[in-house]
This record gives C-alpha cells, sequence and structure tokens, in this order.
C-alpha cells in the first residue's frame, strides 16, 4: 500500500483542479489556509503542523481554490468568497468524508465556519486561528493589510518583500524558514497567479471585496440565530498586529457565545497571525486534546 506520509495528492473538484497533502490516520481533520488569491499561499503554512496532527488524526490539507498549485476559478464570475466556500465543502465530499473536524486560519476560518453553518451533520467541531474575517464591522481587507500591502519598501515579489511582508503580520520570523519563503514565492510567479492577480486588478474592489462583505452579513446572521452547533475553539495570537486580540478576537467569541454556541477562546502570547505555525507545539497539543475531546473524538 502505497504511504501516506504527507503524500501529495490531485483530485479534480468540479473542473479545478485540486492540490491537497494527507498523512496520518484516525478521524478525519481538513485543515484550511487562508490569504488570498494569487499570492503564495497555500496548505504549506500548516508544515509546521500537519505531521503531528497526523498522529491522531487522517490529515487533508488543502490549496484552495486560485491559490496554492490549485487551478484559478474558471469564471470571472466565480472570483468570490462564497465560491471559495464551496470548493472547501465539496472537496470534503469529493473525499468522502464524515464527522470531520476543520481547522481555518485567517480567511479559512470564515470558509469552515461557513460550512459549518451550512452542513452542520458534516462537521464535528471547529478551530479558528487568527481571521478578522471573522470580525463584525470589519471589512474585506483590513486595514491594517492594506497598509501592508501598500507598502513599496521592497519590490513585489522578491525575497526581501516577503519576508517583510511577513514581519509585519508574525510576531516573530523564527516560524518561517527559508524552505518556507522559497515555496511561497515559486507559487506566487506560477503562470496561473500571475493571471489571478491580473483578473483581480478588475475584480477586487468590484466584485470579491463586496462578496465578502455580503458572506459575513449573512454568515452572522445565521450564527446569531443559533445556527453554529458545532464546538468552537478560537486559537489567537495575542500580538496580531493584523486582527489584535482586542477587540478582534473578543469580538468573535461574543459574536458566537451570542448566538449560543459551544465556544472557547485561548489566546496566545508571544504570536501573531500565525500563532498555530509561531507556537506550533503548543497548538498542536491544544488543537488534538480539543478534538478528541468531543463526543466520540476517538483518541488513540
Amino acid at each position: 500500500m502505497e504511504p501516506r506520509f504527507n503524500v501529495i495528492r490531485y483530485i479534480d473538484i468540479g473542473g479545478i483542479r485540486t492540490r491537497y497533502r494527507e498523512t496520518g490516520d484516525g478521524p478525519p481533520l481538513v485543515l484550511v489556509h487562508g490569504g488570498a488569491i494569487g499570492t503564495g499561499s497555500s496548505c504549506d503554512v500548516f508544515s509546521r503542523n500537519i505531521a503531528a496532527l497526523a498522529d491522531n488524526f487522517h490529515v487533508y490539507a488543502i490549496d484552495k481554490i486560485g491559490q496554492g498549485h490549485t487551478d484559478n476559478p474558471l469564471r470571472d464570475a466565480d472570483y468570490t468568497v462564497d465560491c471559495m466556500t464551496a470548493h472547501v465543502h465539496d472537496f470534503i465530499y469529493a473525499l468522502n468524508l464524515k464527522d470531520v473536524f476543520l481547522v481555518g486560519q485567517s480567511r479559512g476560518a470564515f470558509n469552515c465556519a461557513s460550512i459549518c453553518v451550512d452542513d452542520p451533520g458534516l462537521v464535528k467541531a471547529l478551530v479558528i486561528c487568527n481571521s478578522a474575517s471573522m470580525v463584525p464591522g470589519v471589512a474585506a481587507i483590513p486595514a491594517y493589510s492594506k497598509t501592508v500591502r501598500a507598502d513599496r519598501s521592497h519590490a513585489a515579489g522578491t525575497m526581501e518583500w516577503i519576508r517583510y511582508r511577513t514581519a509585519k503580520m508574525a510576531f516573530s520570523e523564527d516560524a518561517f524558514d527559508d524552505a518556507y519563503f522559497e515555496e511561497w514565492l515559486s507559487v506566487y510567479h506560477l503562470p496561473k497567479s500571475v493571471l489571478a492577480r491580473g483578473r483581480l486588478e478588475s475584480l477586487q474592489t468590484a466584485q470579491f471585496e463586496p462578496s465578502v462583505d455580503v458572506a459575513k452579513e449573512a454568515l452572522f446572521a445565521r450564527i446569531g440565530a443559533g445556527r453554529l452547533t458545532v464546538p468552537v475553539l478560537i486559537h489567537w495570537g495575542s500580538d496580531d498586529r493584523s486582527a489584535p486580540l482586542a477587540p478582534d478576537g473578543l469580538a468573535v467569541y461574543d459574536l458566537l457565545d451570542r448566538g449560543g454556541a459551544e465556544v472557547s477562546l485561548h489566546a496566545v502570547s508571544g504570536a501573531g497571525h500565525f500563532a498555530f505555525r509561531e507556537k506550533a507545539a503548543s497548538f498542536n497539543a491544544l488543537a488534538t486534546a480539543f478534538f478528541l475531546g468531543c463526543p466520540d473524538g476517538k483518541a488513540a
């Protein structure tokens, strides 16, 4: 039998060739990254988590549509956050996964929370990692992120540029080695990534950002109506300048709590937007204990 340790696979999801990493045995756990279409963001952001989580779970880490090594949207109309959510949702069904655990990072947390509300019987529990997309009243592209994107201190697409941008989002660069940055830049310079960025030049403010605003309003209304019924752990780096613990992380907790969700918040000092990676050992242990503590978590 082919070993599954961090195997890279591809699957067709509605005509979208989709890359994912697979490893481990146990209950299914799907990792969903954040970042923007056409950048270097991919499932490799979980490279410090996958192996440890695979000790107890069958891990699937997906490259979302238009990101990593997954194809771009087929139509301009699909450059929306709802299409991103549908792609992840369809991925889970294409692999015939049931009773899944979800970890969503940044905008990936919004995709995961949407799936939990839309299809509660599919998901057993959710971990949300530093997500401005889950904060009521915050724009599709938060002000801090816009400032970082607009900074021209370094030429776009260079090693200096991505190191600078990462330093602005993380508390420390210690969790990011040369291999991480090299892979990020490799994805950023793929022809399909260049094409996606070109499409977003006209679609970003006219279509994509409004799609996030509309989807946020709809999701938060459903959460407020008690539609989020799975246990949720919020894992938040307290030194995240892009989405500060106060008020943003606390606002996410309040949103879920007011909607009657079973929710807990774990704040992590000395960590920024990538707290799950910056404090990987503690995150891996905490997420494992949280998931296995759920009914029928099936601890080893």
